[in-house]
């Protein structure tokens, strides 16, 4: 009795009460439309906004609940300045996604840690969570927010918090939607008739004959019916999502037990996809002084994939022109092979050519005890376990192929390794906690808060697998008696790998008086990654903060000025996302590397070890100012950062005599800077509900020290550079001076030596000014990163409609796009010309976009199209895309209520309605980047052999009991 409670929930106003007496109280909080009040999680604690002095963007459940989407990353793009994610491929099978805060500041894994519930996890486990079961996320961008996080924090941190229930009666939710996923293929085939003709005129440009005579190009325009196979492969997909949760409880105990399913068909012919169940339980217990929350989650992922890459389904598909009498499958189910694609065809592969078949298990739980020692103290323990369990099967089955729709025997057969393989991984994550945490106020103007932790991480992965090649193709399963041969037959020897991570960590904050703000962050680590004397890190941040608008000279501007503050912060952060041990030499088994007396022999491959290894380290600088307006209706956030990283692994270059690779040295140095602007609005005006938010950020970043050396590296048409000055991993190269126009022209500029070009060839610039184009002209072209990100979302509400709208895009991007997109008739591999590039030059077309056409292998083709780096393969792709819009309608309560529903709400939407770019037969979004966004190897030339751009269309419903 007279005690005072406070009780904070995000999103709403925090209420005080005081205790009177021990009668249940009922309490309703206000929605807080003012952003400064928000609860922001922040690493091992919260803070209200207004004392947030570090880089910290909140991303509310609202953002990722009813969007049609397949994982938690594909709802976040856009949601936050500076957190670039791009869609490797939209293949269910495979949802590939590159996630990035701040840019590129390695030359190795650039990935984010990733905290779920206060459990440090691999990137993997976030698109294992049920989108549905979250509450919120916050993205940790600067050192002063990060520090906590250590070795493992400098790009940047993901904490997730999922939904618990409320101290209420039991809530029954049901949510589901269901539409249609449809293949948007950006590109087209131009008609049959015209593919021969205009083959014959690249083969007339260079002085070769033609090959389709004028009774052929005539008997393919009048049975102009052909189909293009690409578009016989895809076909719209069915996707359903399912949810339903139960929530609810008392003073003492809470709870949240929740399930759902995913289902996304492939839009590839054949019955594949992907499953998803997901079930969880979150339970909090308070008895007195003392709190036990445990979180249990578990997730079922089952993938069912043909077994061929999607991007030689896909360019197979495309690079056969649709003439009539090319066909993939006669009316008797027999397979046919042509001139073009002479071994196989996409369809076969599909229906008849095998499958890979993964079963993912995982789950996520923990324990968490907490008791409050004394006023402000509490000590808190955290046992938590992150356990995966993946098993993949792949069956590689014979399929025979005949030469016409009257051949009765197979001319030849694809697949005839008919291998099966069976692959099995376990890995898991054991975390311990303990921490001690302090927060008192003292004469309503001293904030005092204190943490101090100790942890440890244990990782253990092991993995094997098995892979026979059977003698007699219709063996599917391997079993006492079968046949197989060792040639194409291996066991992989068991993959063991394991490292641990023990850590001091702690925080200590001042404020005075809601206005003027203090903290000092830190961890102490030590790996087992590193060798003994070189395995322990420490990395500090400061940050400071002062709220302009509480001194006492801005009371006069309250009504139009509710906030302003200055912050700022700078630390030292850790990466150790390197190789395991690598400051041991090791040595490692490969399976049938050599051949002796008719059999296969493995053979062993060694890595030369550093012992001293270290973290790469990043010092950090940010400053940011927060602002609200009129009534806190507006909110402005700008940040500025600068960060270097030291320390980075490098392998020295070395002559090929040597035979090997050397250790990785901490040799490289990089720096890369950037800003960002945040800006809301929230308001209700009569029936009207507004609510906007607006995200601008860019990043860059440069090669500081590379050892006083350069690498370039080929992939395809691709040049990639690192050099000290110049962006990473940036496009190197031939600028192109436009197209040769007459002869003349020719005459008065340099050549590539050797060159033999006529008007409508490609000029280039002869940078060196040497009379000649040489490797001297190279200069750097552009650069994969996107720049001047940008998100968009609008939500507006009246009479219980709403509509919301969000977009996202990017300013500024280079592509490198090789191969038959750019290329006519591509290195006689494809036999297509698509629509896109008839602007090509002739006489009369002097200013056309493309060089003449020319028949693969001629002087003028290579000179167009094969000289490796020419910025002819260079695309601007810049983006704005329409990623989602939605129309609902809840039904008024008085009316739902009478057949039992506390809320019902229906509605429309759609996904990648509408993309505003610069090209127009490539999807702007496809990256050049691989995994990480990291490394040389990372990055390679795009052949827009992508599983195409999904379109949306579909309806869902929400019910609340």
């Amino acid at each position: 009795q007279g005690s005072v409670i406070t009780i904070r929930y995000l999103g709403y106003v925090s209420k005080e009460i005081t205790v009177t007496d021990a009668k249940p109280l009922t309490i309703t909080l206000k929605e807080d439309v003012q952003k400064i009040n928000e609860v922001v999680v922040i690493g091992y604690g919260t803070r209200q906004r207004k004392s947030v002095v570090g880089a910290i963007d909140r991303i509310d459940s609202n953002i990722l609940e009813d969007r049609p989407v397949g994982n938690v990353m594909q709802a976040l793009q856009g949601a936050a300045a500076n957190l670039t994610i791009q869609q490797r491929s939209m293949n269910p099978n495979d949802n590939s996604m590159n996630i990035n805060i701040r840019g590129i500041s390695t030359m190795n894994n650039n990935d984010p840690l990733v905290v779920i519930d206060g459990l440090i996890t691999e990137l993997g486990s976030l698109n294992k969570l049920n989108p549905e079961d979250i509450e919120n996320i916050s993205v940790l961008k600067d050192a002063g927010s990060a520090a906590i996080y250590g070795s493992r924090s400098s790009n940047g941190v993901i904490l997730v918090t999922t939904k618990k229930g409320e101290a209420d009666r039991p809530v029954v939710r049901f949510s589901s939607m269901v539409g249609y996923e449809n293949p948007d293929v950006l590109y087209s085939p131009v008609k049959g008739y015209e593919n021969a003709m205009l083959k014959n005129q690249a083969l007339m440009n260079v002085g070769n004959s033609p090959i389709f005579t004028p009774e052929q190009i005539h008997d393919l325009r009048d049975n102009d019916n052909g189909y293009w196979f690409l578009d016989d492969i895809l076909h719209s997909a069915l996707q359903q999502t399912y949810n339903v949760s139960v929530s609810g409880g008392n003073r003492a105990s809470t709870y949240m037990v929740s399930a759902g399913y995913y289902n996304q068909e492939s839009n590839f012919v054949g019955n594949y996809g992907m499953e998803r169940y997901n079930f969880r339980t979150n339970l909090v217990n308070q008895y007195g002084r003392f709190k036990l929350t445990t979180l249990m989650a578990y997730n079922r992922t089952m993938n069912h994939a043909p077994n061929a890459s999607t991007g030689n389904l896909i360019v197979d598909g495309g690079r056969i022109p649709p003439y009539y009498y090319y066909k993939m499958k006669t009316d008797n189910g027999h397979y046919l092979i042509n001139d073009v694609l002479s071994e196989f065809t996409p369809l076969a592969l599909l229906e008849s050519g095998g499958y890979q078949k993964k079963d993912e298990d995982n789950f996520l739980g923990s324990m968490n005890v907490e008791l409050e020692l004394a006023k402000g103290l509490t000590a808190k323990g955290v046992v938590g376990l992150d356990l995966n369990a993946n098993h993949r099967f792949i069956r590689s089955l014979e399929v025979p192929f005949y030469s016409s729709e009257t051949a009765e025997t197979p001319i030849s057969y694809t697949n005839t390794n008919r291998n099966t393989e069976d692959y099995n991984e376990k890995k898991y994550i054991l975390n311990t906690q303990f921490m001690l945490d302090y927060n008192r106020t003292f004469n309503s103007l001293h904030e005092v808060t204190g943490l101090i932790g100790l942890s440890n991480e244990s990782y253990t992965r092991q993995a094997n697998e098995l892979k026979r090649k059977f003698t007699d193709p219709d063996l599917g399963i391997f079993v006492t008696g079968s046949e197989t041969d060792d040639g194409g037959s291996y066991n992989t020897p068991a993959q063991n790998q394991r490292w641990s991570i023990y850590s001091v960590f702690g925080r200590a904050s001042y404020a005075y008086a809601s206005k003027y703000y203090g903290e000092f962050s830190f961890r102490y680590d030590g790996s087992s990654k590193f060798s003994q004397d070189f395995r322990w890190g420490f990395f500090p941040s400061l940050s400071a903060g002062w709220r302009l608008s509480e001194e006492s000279f801005m009371e006069s501007y309250r009504q139009r000025v509710g906030d302003l503050k200055f912050r700022g912060s700078y630390g030292v952060l850790g990466n150790q996302n390197v190789g395991d041990y690598a400051y041991i030499t090791t040595y490692q088994s490969y399976p049938n590397t050599y051949g002796f007396n008719n059999k296969a022999v493995s053979g062993t491959g060694f890595n030369f070890g550093n012992r001293e290894l270290q973290w790469e380290q990043s010092a950090n600088m940010n400053i940011g100012f927060d602002a609200s307006f009129l009534n806190n209706k507006w909110f402005l956030s700008l940040d500025y950062f600068n960060k270097t990283t030291t320390g980075i692994l490098l392998q020295p270059v070395v002559a090929g005599a040597f035979g090997g690779n050397v250790a990785n040295e901490n040799a490289g140095k990089m720096s890369n800077s950037g800003w960002e602007v945040t800006v809301s609005y929230r308001a209700v005006t009569g029936d009207f509900q507004h609510n906007l938010s607006l995200n601008l950020a860019d990043s860059k970043n440069k090669v500081v020290d590379f050892n006083g050396e350069e690498r370039i590296d080929q992939n395809d048409q691709l040049y990639k550079l690192i050099r000290e000055g110049v962006a990473f991993g940036s496009y190197y190269g031939y600028k192109t001076d436009e197209l040769f126009q007459n002869y003349d022209d020719i005459s008065n500029n340099a050549l590539p030596l050797g060159a033999s070009v006529e008007p409508g060839d490609v000029k280039y610039v002869d940078y060196y000014k040497d009379g000649v184009i040489d490797d001297k002209d190279r200069q750097v072209l552009g650069n994969a990163f996107p720049r001047y990100t940008f998100g968009f979302n609008y939500t507006l509400g009246w009479k219980g409609f709403d509509l919301n709208i969000f977009a996202q895009g990017v300013g500024k991007r280079d592509m490198y796009l090789r191969g038959e997109l750019i290329e006519p008739f591509h290195s006689n591999y494809s036999y297509v010309i698509y629509k896109h590039q008839l602007d090509y030059w002739t006489p009369v077309n002097t200013d056309a976009k493309w060089p003449r056409l020319t028949a693969p292998n001629s002087p003028s083709n290579t000179n167009n199209y094969q000289r490796a780096g020419s910025d002819i393969y260079l695309l601007n792709a810049a983006y704005l895309r329409l990623k989602n819009i939605q129309l609902g309608y809840t039904l008024p309560k008085t009316v739902s209520t009478k057949f039992g529903v506390q809320k019902l709400h229906v509605n429309v939407n759609a996904q990648n309605l509408f993309t505003l770019a610069n090209i127009s037969f490539i999807d702007p979004e496809s990256t050049e980047f691989g995994n990480s966004m990291g490394g040389t190897g990372g990055i390679g030339a795009n052949s827009g052999r992508n599983y195409p751009t999904l379109v949306y269309y579909g309806f869902g419903i929400n019910l609340e009991f």
